[in-house]
């Protein structure tokens, strides 16, 4: 990849920050020696205690990537450091941290992450999901780990203890396979093992100063818009993004996809269009496709691309985000957190472009009883739990703080995504959809007082385009709850109604039957996020028992008068259509009795959410 320009403002890096050094019962830096094998274990070993030891007092940004151990630090005749003498970082550094698996245990374990990961080399101190991993390989490597050990070993031991290491040390000790608890409702969120603390997460909020319009920055454009930027072209919300701004503008799309060519990117646009049957004949001639990544700096496009995206862009929207509940923050930040500073830096470059961020309810903190949240920027961590929510609320605040900037920025704020209202069609990867195929393979559905806000996919994309078109609103956030509340209990009764009747289970022992289940190697759309569930209580990432949060959409109702826009209620019409989607490409297996609905032959009247 080439570099930026010179012109182009660095990449904001963390500052270093000083604090106490652990206590280790490995030998001090000034014992250790460069040619003593004995030494460089220990040496590795301290490194990682360091490492830990900066994860538990610093916010995540403020962890150094690598630790140099030396004898004792160079000084100048005044006693000051002498900085010029110091080593430089190298990648020897990170080789010299590989610390052989030395137990029959922790060769197993090791052995199972590099056969997964396909990695050849995997040190004790090695980070299963640093290598590489996710949810589906964790799922892989817990069962060569159960053949290899005989241990009942569940993801949610992996998620929690993902070194080799610390997995084997607490297979070594551990009494039970669920002796890893859930965090507990309404728990210590420092402890939450996917999340920040509050604070913590309040410092990762923090804009860089660069991110800001550059002083001969051009003003922005009027709209109409002649182009556009789409961030997560190719995901669910995508590509119905793409049919809406297609159909609602003349605007030419520039769609940032992680490809290797111009043609790759715009053929994997293509094909998630036509997935979802909204690709339409000449919607080739609307877009460009942009080999890119949110994960890497400046968009991850080359000097001339990124020169003429900040020329020639009039307005983003900024849909693509890493979308996973299992994974940690740490993992989830490249792509959600500096990815969407990455954003904001090319809105600021040669003229200034309006910014419109797909956000989540997540953002809102989880508590028990009816709380009511305005459409205003998020601005408490406190209850913001699990790495995904906690990088929508990181993003959710930059965006404040960037249009206080003079950028100009608007928030969308939609529940769970569902499928979209005239066709049913649906996404196969949303946790919502794992839930109720995880269920129905089951046989049961946990007992979970819990009320789910479901917002039609087309109705997002609709919403989305109907604002950031139109070139008014900035600085506004919208909420974009469902037509109304859908009680788990409920969706439950659609499901019997529609043919998949299942038995209601109290959580534990729903739990153990999901868990039995897997063990067995039954095939389950539940395993891959079993460490979002416990033996007593779900995680925290997924509800609150008692919660009854009302969101407010007095932004969004002004903004849709008048525009035919409308959210279809969560019904056995709506719902119907969303398993008839299922049914026909095989996701879910067969109904028990066929659903008595007449066919779909024109789209449904539209309802209207009850005023809050």
């Amino acid at each position: 990849m080439q570099q930026p320009s010179a012109t182009q403002p660095p990449v904001p890096q963390p500052s270093p920050t000083q604090s106490p050094v652990p206590q280790s019962p490995v030998p001090q830096p000034s014992a250790l020696t460069a040619n003593d094998p004995l030494a460089r274990t220990a040496r590795a070993a301290f490194r990682s205690r360091l490492r830990e030891f900066a994860g538990r007092q610093l916010p995540d940004a403020m962890v150094p990537a690598r630790f140099v151990v030396l004898p004792e630090l160079p000084k100048l005749p005044n006693g000051k450091v002498d900085r010029g003498s110091l080593p430089a970082v190298t990648d020897d550094d990170t080789a010299a941290a590989y610390v052989a698996p030395q137990t029959p245990l922790e060769i197993q374990v090791a052995d199972a992450f590099g056969e997964v990961l396909g990695v050849s080399r995997v040190g004790l101190e090695d980070n299963f999901f640093e290598l590489g991993g996710d949810s589906l390989a964790a799922v892989r490597a817990a069962a060569l780990l159960r053949d290899a050990t005989g241990e009942q070993i569940t993801l949610r031991r992996l998620f929690d203890h993902p070194t080799v290491e610390r997995l084997a040390r607490h297979l070594g000790t551990s009494t039970g396979p669920d002796d890893s608890a859930a965090t507990p409702a309404h728990g210590g969120q420092a402890a939450h093992p996917r999340s920040l603390a509050g604070d913590d997460l309040a410092a990762e909020a923090v804009l860089p100063a660069d991110i800001a319009p550059e002083p001969d920055a051009e003003p922005p454009s009027p709209a109409p818009y002649r182009t556009v930027l789409l961030t997560g072209g190719t995901g669910y919300t995508g590509a119905f993004l793409m049919r809406e701004l297609i159909d609602r503008s003349t605007a030419h799309l520039y769609v940032l996809v992680r490809a290797d060519t111009p043609r790759r990117a715009a053929d994997r646009v293509r094909d998630t269009m036509e997935r979802y049957g909204v690709w339409r004949e000449g919607d080739a001639a609307r877009f460009t496709g942009v080999p890119g990544d949110l994960a890497r700096p400046y968009l991850g496009v080359d000097r001339a691309t990124y020169r003429r995206l900040a020329r020639d862009v009039e307005m983003i929207v900024h849909n693509g985000a890493w979308s996973s509940y299992a994974l940690p923050y740490r993992r989830l930040k490249p792509v959600n957190v500096l990815g969407t500073q990455e954003v904001l830096r090319l809105a600021g470059r040669h003229r200034i472009k309006p910014v419109h961020y797909v956000s989540s309810l997540a953002v809102y903190p989880g508590r028990p009883g009816e709380h009511r949240w305005a459409e205003d920027a998020a601005t408490d961590p406190e209850g913001v739990v699990g790495g995904y929510r906690q990088t929508k609320w990181v993003g959710d605040r930059m965006m404040a703080q960037a249009h206080a900037r003079s950028l100009p920025t608007c928030v969308y704020r939609p529940g769970q995504i569902t499928g979209a209202q005239t066709t049913g069609a649906c996404a196969t990867d949303t946790f919502l959809n794992a839930v109720v195929k995880g269920c129905v393979q089951l046989g049961a559905a946990l007992e979970f007082d819990v009320h789910l806000e479901t917002t039609p996919v087309d109705f997002c994309a609709a919403t989305v385009a109907h604002v950031a078109l139109g070139g008014q609103g900035h600085g506004t956030a919208f909420n974009l709850p469902g037509a109304y509340p859908l009680p788990w209990d409920r969706l439950v009764d659609l499901l019997a109604e529609c043919g998949r009747p299942l038995r209601r289970l109290p959580y534990a022992d729903w739990y153990a039957e999901l868990t039995a289940a897997t063990e067995r190697g039954e095939d389950n759309e539940l395993a891959r996020f079993l460490p979002l569930f416990g033996p007593d209580v779900p995680a925290e990432d997924l509800g609150y028992r008692g919660s009854r949060p009302v969101f407010e959409t007095d932004n969004l109702r002004a903004a849709l008068a008048g525009s035919g826009i409308a959210c279809l209620p969560p019904d056995r019409d709506l719902i119907g259509r969303y398993l008839d989607y299922f049914d026909a490409i095989g996701y879910l297996p067969p109904a028990l009795a066929p659903a008595a609905r007449p066919p779909l032959d024109h789209p449904p009247a539209h309802a209207e959410r009850t005023a809050p």
